[in-house]
Order: structure tokens, then sequence, then C-alpha cells
């Protein structure tokens, strides 16, 4: 097997429907389909307004952020987000992402395989 090696602005970007998002679209980087047995690494898009919605789920997740400027909201806390920030989400901790800039967030987000669902 060779090294891969791409750019994550090529992958196919997919819109994450309205039951788990508002103007939110996502890229596989990874999964047990391509490279990584454990885990899917997925990258989110949430242009000027966009927003997943609250929700929670029984797997943690990792996340870095890439690009813009945004917020990890949970029912008692709210964390400001920027380029080169981390958050690690617990399994049961209901939360969400929103983009409170004028230009694209966009995060790395690691979850198990079960968890890439929409």
């Amino acid at each position: 097997m060779d090294i891969v090696v791409g750019d994550r602005k090529e992958l196919e970007a997919g819109q994450v429907d309205e039951d788990h998002a508002l103007n939110t679209k996502k890229r596989i980087v990874f999964s047990p389909e391509d490279h990584w047995d454990s885990h899917v690494m997925r990258v989110f898009t949430l242009g000027e307004g966009g927003q997943t919605f609250q929700h929670s789920h029984d797997w943690p997740h990792w996340v870095y952020i890439l690009a813009g400027e945004g917020a990890v909201v949970t029912e008692s806390d709210t964390h400001e987000l920027s380029r080169d920030d981390y958050v690690f989400v617990p399994a049961g901790l209901t939360h969400n992402f929103e983009n409170r800039g004028k230009e694209e967030f966009e995060f790395m987000c690691i979850v198990p395989p079960e968890g890439d669902s929409f």
C-alpha cells in the first residue's frame, strides 16, 4: 500500500439533512471503507448561520477546528471556538455546533463508525 495524500476541499461534500443540521456540509476523509477500520474522520463545513441541532449519542467524538469562528453549546455552557481549538465531546452529553461568524466554520470530527449515520 502507498501513502495516501489529498486535499479535503477536493472530497465530495454532501449536504447534511435538515433533520440534523442547517446549512451544513460533510466530507468523509477516512472511514472503515477508506483506510481507517475503527473510526470515521469527517470534515464539516457550516455556512453563515449554519448549525448542527442539539443532540446526544452513545459514543464520544473528537473535534479539531480548521477555520472560521463558531461555538460548541451544551445544556450548561457555551464555548467559543476558532482555528486550532480542539473539543472532546463525551458520550451522552447533549451538544451542538454553531457558526458564529460571516465566513465558513470548518471542523474535523472523529467518531466510531456507528457515529456516522447522517
